[in-house]
C-alpha cells in the first residue's frame, strides 16, 4: 500500500491543474462502462495547450498529441506509480482522488445540504425546462458530484450556466443542426458547447439525463466520440456530418419523397459510395438492391473491395475497423426493414468485441459470418502470438455464440485475419448472387 505522504503528493500534483479533474472524470466513466479493462481514452476534444500538463506528466513533448489524441492508461498508471512511488492501480487512485475532492468540497462548501436543496428548488422555479435534471441532481449520485463542486465554487456562475442550458433545451432544433451553429444561437459563441468545456459537459449531462430509458438508471456522459455523436443526434444536433461516413455498395435508400436517385444510380452501376452523415439525415429507410434481405458487413477495406471485384452486385457495408455513427445509422435503417446483417471481422480479441457489439445491438437480425472454428483455423496466423494482455480481453465478452471460438483462440493463441478468407467469401456470395 502506498505511503500517505506519497498519496498526498500525487493528489496535490493533480489538483494543481484543472485538466486532470476533467481527464479523471473521463477515465472513471470509461472504467465503469468497460468493466475496468479499458486501454486507451480518446482526448481529441482537448487542445494541445490544454493537454500540455498531461504531456509533461508523461515526460513527453506536447507534440505527442499532435496526430493521435489518446491516452494509454497503462502508461499513465506506470508513470503515476513511478513518479510518486505508489503501489496502487489507476482505478484505485481515482477512487482516492475523487474521495479527496468530494471531501474538499464538503469542507469548503458554500451551501450546506439543506441550502443546496433550497438552491435546486429555486432553480426549478426559475428554469422549469430543467426540472427533471434538477430533481436528478438532488439525489446526490456519484456522477453528479462534480456538478456539486461547480455549485460550491460559485452558485452565481453556475446559475449563469443554467441560463444557457435552459435556452439550449428550449431551442433544441426540430431538424438536424450543426453543434457549432446551435451553440452560436444559444450562447453567441460557436464553441461554448464543445465537449471539453464545462458548459459542454453540463449540456451532455442534461441530454444524457433526458435520454435515459428508466428513471433508476444513473446518468453517464458518453466517453467515445461516436457515443457523444449518437446522443446529440437524438436531439437533432450534429457534431460532424461530413467526415463521419459509411462505405456502402448495392443498397437502396428512400426519403419521405420516395427513391433517392443517388443511391438508386449507384446500386444500378454497382458503384461504391462513401456516404457522410449529412446525406443520411433524410433517409427514412434502406434495404438491399435485390430480392434477398441480407447485407454483408465486413471490417476490412481490402476484403470489401476484393469481394466486390468478383461479386459486384453483393449488398455490402465496410466498417473500416470502427463503427462510425453513419454506419450504425444505416444498419439501424436496414434492421427496421427486417434485413439480416451478416458481420465478418478478424478473429482477435478486439475483432470479437466489435462483432459482439453488432450482435448485441441487433439480436434478432445479426449473425456472425466466417467467424467460427473452421474459419479460424483456415485464417490462423501461426507466426503471430496474441499477447497476454490481449488474451485477457476474451474474458470480458458475454455472448455464447462466440464461446467455442474464444476457447479455441485461448488454446492456440494465434490471431486470424479475414483477408485469408476472401476466396471462401467470394465463393459463397457467388452462390447467392450469380
Amino acid at each position: 500500500m502506498a505511503k500517505p505522504d506519497s498519496i498526498e503528493k500525487a493528489l496535490n500534483y493533480f489538483k494543481a491543474n484543472e485538466i486532470f479533474f476533467h481527464l479523471f472524470l473521463l477515465f472513471k466513466n470509461e472504467y465503469e462502462s468497460t468493466s475496468k479493462l479499458v486501454e486507451k481514452v480518446d482526448v481529441s476534444e482537448y487542445t494541445l495547450e490544454e493537454l500540455a500538463p498531461v504531456a509533461a506528466f508523461l515526460s513527453q513533448p506536447k507534440a505527442v498529441f499532435q496526430n493521435r489524441k489518446e491516452i494509454d492508461l497503462a502508461q499513465f498508471e506506470r508513470q503515476l506509480q513511478e513518479m510518486f512511488g505508489l503501489k496502487i492501480s489507476l482505478p484505485e487512485f481515482l477512487n482516492v482522488y475523487f474521495q479527496s475532492v468530494l471531501s474538499l468540497v464538503s469542507s469548503t462548501q458554500q451551501l450546506p445540504p439543506q441550502e443546496m436543496k433550497n438552491y435546486f428548488d429555486y432553480l426549478e422555479k426559475e428554469f422549469a425546462l430543467l426540472t427533471g435534471w434538477f430533481q436528478y441532481l438532488k439525489r446526490g449520485t456519484s456522477d453528479s458530484q462534480w456538478i456539486y463542486q461547480l455549485i460550491s465554487d460559485s452558485p452565481a456562475v453556475f446559475e449563469d450556466r443554467v441560463l444557457y442550458l435552459s435556452e439550449a433545451v428550449r431551442l433544441l432544433p426540430e431538424r438536424p443542426l450543426r453543434l457549432s451553429m446551435f451553440s452560436k444561437i444559444v450562447t453567441g459563441d460557436a464553441h461554448a458547447l464543445d465537449r471539453h468545456t464545462v458548459l459542454g459537459k453540463l449540456f451532455l449531462h442534461v441530454l444524457a439525463e433526458d435520454a435515459r430509458y428508466h428513471a433508476i438508471e444513473p446518468v453517464k456522459i458518453p466517453g467515445e466520440n461516436s457515443e457523444v455523436n449518437r446522443l446529440l443526434l437524438k436531439f437533432n444536433i450534429l457534431r460532424d456530418d461530413i467526415t463521419n461516413y459509411t462505405t456502402v455498395a448495392n443498397i437502396y435508400a428512400e426519403t419521405i419523397d420516395g427513391y433517392h436517385p443517388m443511391w438508386e444510380s449507384a446500386a444500378h452501376l454497382h458503384s461504391v459510395m462513401n456516404v457522410p452523415m449529412r446525406e443520411l439525415i433524410d433517409i427514412v429507410t434502406a434495404y438491399p438492391a435485390n430480392e434477398a434481405q441480407t447485407v454483408w458487413v465486413v471490417e476490412n477495406p481490402v476484403v470489401f473491395s476484393s469481394v466486390l471485384d468478383e461479386v459486384p452486385n453483393a449488398p455490402m457495408i465496410c466498417t473500416q475497423g470502427t463503427f462510425s455513427l453513419a454506419t450504425i445509422e444505416l444498419m439501424d435503417r436496414l434492421v427496421e426493414e427486417e434485413c439480416d446483417i451478416r458481420y465478418s471481422g478478424d478473429m482477435t480479441p478486439e475483432g470479437i468485441r466489435r462483432a459482439e457489439r453488432v450482435l448485441m445491438r441487433y439480436p434478432q437480425n445479426a449473425q456472425p459470418w466466417k467467424m467460427d472454428i473452421p474459419a479460424y483455423h483456415a485464417a490462423r496466423s501461426k507466426e503471430e502470438v496474441i499477447t497476454e494482455e490481449e488474451m485477457k480481453k476474451l474474458d470480458r465478452f458475454t455472448l455464447d455464440i462466440f464461446s467455442c471460438l474464444k476457447d479455441e483462440i485461448k488454446d492456440f493463441r494465434n490471431p486470424a485475419y479475414q483477408e485469408a478468407l476472401i476466396s471462401e467469401m467470394i465463393s459463397e456470395l457467388k452462390y447467392y448472387y450469380q
